[in-house]
C-alpha cells in the first residue's frame, strides 16, 4: 500500500516520510487510533516506503519488486500479527495459521475492523488474543537476518490483544536487533500494559473527517448524495462507512440524515439546497417528517441522560444518535430541539409556507448546534 492510498492522515504521513529520509525511524511505534480511522494501512504504507528500493520523495515506487511484495502483503520481511483464535487444541496458536485469511480481507478492505475479523476466521462468540506462543514467534522472527530489506518489520494489530503477555516483549521492545522496527496499533490504549507504552513512540491517528470519508465513498462509486449522508453518519469510521453504504435506508431517515448534515457543516448553501428540495414533500410528509426527527432527538435525549435506558431506534437511528452526541453536550441543547420540532409542526397545521418554515428550522438548528 502507498501513502497516496491512506485517506487523510496527512500530518503523519509527512511525519513518517521525515523520519525516513533522515534515518531517524525508531524501533517501536504505537499507532493509537479510533477504529476505521486508517492506522492499519497507515502502517503497511510505511513499511512498504521503509522496503522500497525506489523511494520518491512523498511515496514509495510501487512498482519495485519489493513494493509489489508488500501490497500482495507477502514480502518475507515484513511480518503480521493480529488477534486470533486457536485452530486446533493441544497446538501453538500463530496469526500465521490465518496468513490466508488475513492477505485476503487486507487486500479487501484494509480499513477492516476487528469485529468482521473475526467474524470471517469463524470466531463466532469467541474473543480473539494474541497469544504468548505468537509473542515467542515473533521475538523468533526478528532475531533472524533480513532476507532482501534493509530493515526487518513486524506490524502488530489491536496490541491490545496481547494483554499480560505482552511482557514477553518487553526486552525486544527495549533492545531489538539492528534495524528492527515494530509497529504496534491500537484502538485501546488503556488495554495495553504500561511497560509496552513506556517503550514505545506514540502516534495519535486522529478521527477521518465527514469530508474524507466522503471523498473515499465517491471514489469506490457511491454517488455524491448518498456519500454526504453516509459519512454524517459513520462518525470518522470508514469501515462503517462502507457497511452503511451497502444498506437500503428508508427515504425519511436519509431526509434527517442529510438535514443534519448539512446544518452540521454550518453551510448556509447546503441548507438552503435541502429546503428547496424538502419543500416538494407536501404538507403531511413534512409532518411526519418532523414527528419522525423528533423521535430520533427525544430517544437520543433519553439514551444520553437516562442510565441503562435502551432507545427505540433501528441501527441506522442509532447511528444518527451516536453521530450527534459531538454536537450536543447538555440536556437543554436536545430540549430546545424538540422545543423547535413541535414550534414547526403547529406552523405547519396552520399552512405556513413550507420553504419559509423549514429555512427557519434550518437556521435556528444551525443556531443550537453553534452555541455547542
Amino acid at each position: 500500500m502507498k501513502f497516496s492510498d491512506v485517506i487523510g492522515q496527512e500530518e503523519l504521513k509527512s511525519h513518517l516520510l521525515e523520519i525516513v529520509q533522515q534515518g531517524n525511524i525508531p524501533h517501536a511505534q504505537l499507532f493509537l487510533s479510533n477504529a476505521g480511522a486508517g492506522a492499519l494501512p497507515l502502517a503497511l504504507a510505511f513499511a512498504q516506503y521503509l522496503v522500497c528500493t525506489n523511494k520518491q520523495a512523498l511515496d514509495s515506487c510501487g512498482t519495485c519488486s519489493e513494493c509489489v511484495k508488500s501490497q500482495k502483503l507477502i514480502h518475507p520481511d515484513i511480518h503480521y500479527t493480529y488477534p486470533i483464535i486457536p485452530k486446533k487444541s493441544g497446538k501453538p496458536s500463530l496469526s500465521t495459521d490465518y496468513i490466508v485469511e488475513w492477505r485476503k480481507a487486507i487486500l479487501d478492505n484494509s480499513y477492516i475492523d476487528v469485529e468482521t475479523w473475526l467474524q470471517l476466521i469463524d470466531a463466532e462468540n469467541k474473543q480473539g488474543n494474541i497469544s504468548a506462543d505468537e509473542a515467542r514467534n515473533i521475538i523468533r522472527n526478528l532475531s533472524l537476518k533480513s532476507y532482501e530489506s534493509e530493515y526487518k518489520i513486524h506490524i502488530i494489530w489491536l496490541a491490545e490483544a496481547l494483554g499480560k503477555e505482552g511482557n514477553i516483549l518487553l526486552k525486544l521492545l527495549e533492545e531489538p536487533p539492528e534495524n528492527t522496527i515494530l509497529i504496534l496499533i491500537s484502538e485501546n490504549q488503556d488495554a495495553i500494559l504500561p511497560t509496552i507504552i513506556s517503550r514505545c513512540q506514540i502516534l495519535k491517528v486522529n478521527m477521518l473527517s465527514d469530508d474524507e470519508i466522503e471523498v473515499a465513498l465517491i471514489k469506490k462509486g457511491i454517488t455524491k448524495s448518498k456519500a454526504q449522508q453516509v459519512a454524517f453518519l459513520a462518525n470518522g469510521n470508514l469501515m462503517h462507512a462502507y457497511q452503511i453504504s451497502e444498506k437500503e435506508i428508508d427515504d425519511i431517515t436519509y431526509t434527517l440524515i442529510s438535514w443534519m448534515k448539512c446544518t452540521t457543516s454550518f453551510d448556509v448553501n447546503a441548507i438552503l439546497k435541502w429546503v428547496d428540495e424538502q419543500a416538494k414533500m407536501g404538507r403531511e410528509k413534512i409532518k411526519a417528517f418532523l414527528e419522525y426527527t423528533e423521535h430520533v432527538f427525544r430517544e437520543t435525549m433519553l439514551q444520553q441522560y437516562q442510565a441503562n435506558y435502551v432507545p427505540k431506534l433501528n441501527d441506522e437511528e442509532l447511528k444518527i444518535a451516536k453521530a450527534l452526541r459531538k454536537y450536543f453536550h447538555h440536556y437543554n441543547q436536545i430540549h430546545e430541539v424538540i422545543k423547535l420540532l413541535d414550534q414547526k409542526y403547529y406552523e405547519v397545521e396552520r399552512n405556513v409556507n413550507a420553504k419559509v418554515l423549514l429555512t427557519s428550522a434550518s437556521l435556528k438548528m444551525n443556531q443550537l448546534l453553534r452555541n455547542a
